[in-house]
């Protein structure tokens, strides 16, 4: 049976039809007179069964029934649906508790054909709406994107032919612990700056040895820049170039060959810095089976340890990358 709520909510949409649309598990051919007896299916309504408001058009047919729905089903729609917003909202937070977190934050930003991307590499996205509410009776919208386009996810398929692809990951890979290393001030003073060993050995000596497992996020305070024109790619039309920071080679070994990581990420457009032609830092570390993250967003309402880095992926057969919603649960 559909849920009162449902239906009420779906007349306040769209106009009502034979049918209420619900699969019950039988037909809906046999119709109905106002004063509540069946009509025979192919038999004739009689007009004067039919109330004025009813023949003038589907507002007084709305009416009508979600008059009716409103006294059949009031007090079993008093006892299915939770109270109030607020009693909701605490029932969340204490679900969130008992799995062992309190906060969640969006490590992802929207994907929109105003994202940039190297285009020398990459298309920019695009999106235009296929089907509309008014003449199709639903929404839908087709995009065009590059696998490695927004927040994104880089596989080891990316950089060495036979390696894993996005549906080959393990899945407990997504579920990590999250260190958050900064160098954001730097970064501001020195835009193709590089996240070092001795940042990341500085933030061991803060918090303890990273832990087995972990996904390591160089945080360059670079997400901010986003929405300004140019900035998120530092680019010098002049000079053809872009100048943003990234991980040296040096730290990327020292995390592939000294820790236990799953991958490591940035919240730049690219883990190499601006000023490295050939993707060294990329080929480092997918060549060893793991994964890393690009554009990533708001590292810095992250605390540096005691977070959970959680990936929704698609599961793109045989792809070299996908855009993901990434998060942070603490």
């Amino acid at each position: 049976m559909c849920s009162p709520n449902t239906i009420l909510a779906a007349l306040d949409g769209v106009d009502t039809g034979p049918g209420c649309g619900c699969d019950h598990g039988s037909d809906h051919r046999t119709d109905h007179r106002t004063d509540g007896a069946p009509v025979a299916a192919g038999a004739r309504r009689d007009d004067a069964d039919v109330p004025e408001a009813s023949r003038l058009g589907g507002i007084g047919r709305r009416r009508m029934l979600r008059a009716a729905l409103g006294g059949a089903f009031g007090l079993a729609a008093a006892a299915a649906v939770p109270g109030t917003a607020a009693a909701q909202t605490m029932t969340a937070a204490a679900a969130r508790r008992t799995i062992g977190f309190d906060r969640v934050v969006d490590l992802t930003h929207p994907l929109s054909p105003d994202f940039p991307v190297f285009e020398l590499f990459v298309r920019p996205p695009d999106v235009q709406q296929w089907r509309n509410l008014d003449e199709h009776g639903f929404n839908t919208n087709e995009w065009r994107f590059n696998e490695h386009t927004g927040t994104h996810i880089d596989v080891p398929a990316h950089a060495q032919h036979g390696a894993l692809t996005v549906d080959e990951l393990p899945l407990e890979d997504f579920i990590a612990p999250l260190a958050v290393v900064r160098y954001a001030d730097r970064a501001d003073r020195d835009n193709a700056t590089e996240l070092t060993v001795a940042d990341i050995e500085a933030w061991e000596r803060r918090n303890g040895r990273l832990p087995r497992g972990a996904f390591v996020a160089a945080d360059a305070g670079w997400y901010r820049r986003i929405d300004t024109p140019n900035a998120f790619l530092n680019l010098d039309t002049a000079a053809e170039t872009m100048s943003f920071p990234g991980m040296s080679p040096e730290a990327a070994d020292f995390l592939l060959t000294q820790r236990s990581i799953v991958g490591f990420g940035t919240d730049t457009i690219s883990l190499d810095h601006s000023a490295r032609l050939f993707p060294l830092v990329h080929r480092m570390l997918l060549t060893t089976g793991r994964y890393g993250l690009e554009a990533m967003a708001n590292l810095d309402q992250v605390p540096d340890t005691g977070s959970t880095l959680v990936l929704g992926v698609p599961k793109l057969r045989g792809g070299f990358g996908a855009p993901v919603r990434a998060m942070a649960l603490f």
